[in-house]
């Protein structure tokens, strides 16, 4: 996230695929990005909460992952 010029940084998301086609999200618990959250402005800390946030993140973090290359089977 973008906050001023500083960007905020909330790692430990997971993505892997099972199956083609299938990317499963792991998010840590909230905790875990307590001290990032502390730079968020309060606007931002408020959707941060909001489920169309993390489905909003959902959707960006699926769309990379499909587009990384994937290794080929040896």
């Amino acid at each position: 996230m973008q906050n001023g010029d500083r960007p905020i940084y909330f790692t430990g998301v997971i993505a892997t695929m099972e199956r083609p086609g299938f990317v499963t999200l792991s998010i840590p618990p909230e905790e875990q990005w307590s001290e990032s959250l502390r730079w968020l402005t309060r606007e931002q800390q408020e959707r941060f909460a909001t489920a169309s946030f993390f489905k909003m993140l959902q959707m960006q973090i699926t769309g990379r992952y499909l587009k990384l290359p994937r290794r080929q089977p040896e």
